[in-house]
């Protein structure tokens, strides 16, 4: 099923979980807290899945200049500190326990191409 990430929609409520796939990057940064509140708050999922570019890693593709987006369409990209740190206070704000994977080949000082945050529910059956 799809649905918005930035308003609330009851049919998702409650689901065994979300998949955000390369979306936060697509959502405005000051739309995030909306983004929070539709599928931590409203939808309340049991686990949720969200990946995204590691712009750590961005340095190693040579025809992508300094500074610049993987895609036109993106809004930011997050360091894997950056995502980290977002990741975190969602997780203690909405009473989820998360933690981090890497998708991709890890190059040992940039991390891999995609960060992934695994986020579960504490009260979820």
């Amino acid at each position: 099923m799809q649905s918005s990430v930035t308003y609330q929609d009851d049919r998702i409520a409650g689901l065994d979980a979300i998949v955000l796939m390369e979306v936060i990057e697509h959502v405005d940064l000051d739309r995030l807290p909306a983004l929070e509140s539709a599928v931590f708050g409203a939808a309340a999922p049991g686990a949720v899945i969200v990946t995204t570019p590691n712009s750590d890693f961005n340095a190693l593709f040579e025809s992508l200049p300094a500074g610049s987006f993987r895609h036109r369409d993106h809004r930011f990209e997050w360091s894997r500190a950056e995502f980290v740190a977002w990741a975190t206070e969602v997780a203690a704000r909405r009473g989820y326990s998360v933690e981090y994977r890497t998708v991709g080949d890890v190059d040992v000082n940039l991390g891999s191409p995609t960060q992934l945050a695994l986020f579960r529910k504490a009260t979820h059956r």
